[in-house]
C-alpha cells in the first residue's frame, strides 16, 4: 500500500473515506485493527466491491482470511486519532 498511496488515495476517495489506520497486535496470535473515518460505511463497501483498482483486489484477498467471527465495529471519535498502546501502526492514509 506504502507503494500505491497515489491509488490508495483515489480509492479512498471514491469511497468517500477520510482517513485509514492498520494497527498490527499480537497476544497469542497476531491480529489487525483497521480503522476508517467514513459517514456510510455499507456505501463506501459496495463502491470497495464493485472497484477496479489493484489496492482494492489486494484488500479483498486479504479479507478471505479474516476470521468473521472476531471483527467488532467499535465508535471511534474522528477529531483525534486512535492510540491502541499494544499495537504497531502498519500503514495510515488520508483522502
Amino acid at each position: 500500500m506504502k507503494e500505491h498511496l497515489d491509488e490508495v488515495s483515489a480509492a479512498l476517495r471514491s469511497e468517500n473515506v477520510r482517513h485509514e489506520m492498520w494497527f498490527l497486535g499480537r497476544d497469542t496470535s497476531l491480529y489487525v485493527i483497521g480503522v476508517m473515518d467514513v459517514d456510510d460505511h455499507r456505501a463506501s463497501q459496495k463502491v470497495a466491491a464493485d472497484s477496479r483498482l489493484k489496492v482494492d483486489d489486494v484488500h479483498r484477498e486479504f479479507k478471505k482470511f479474516w476470521d468473521r467471527g472476531s471483527v467488532l465495529r467499535l465508535s471511534i471519535n474522528p477529531a483525534t486519532a486512535p492510540d491502541f498502546e499494544e499495537c504497531e501502526l502498519l500503514f495510515e492514509a488520508h483522502s
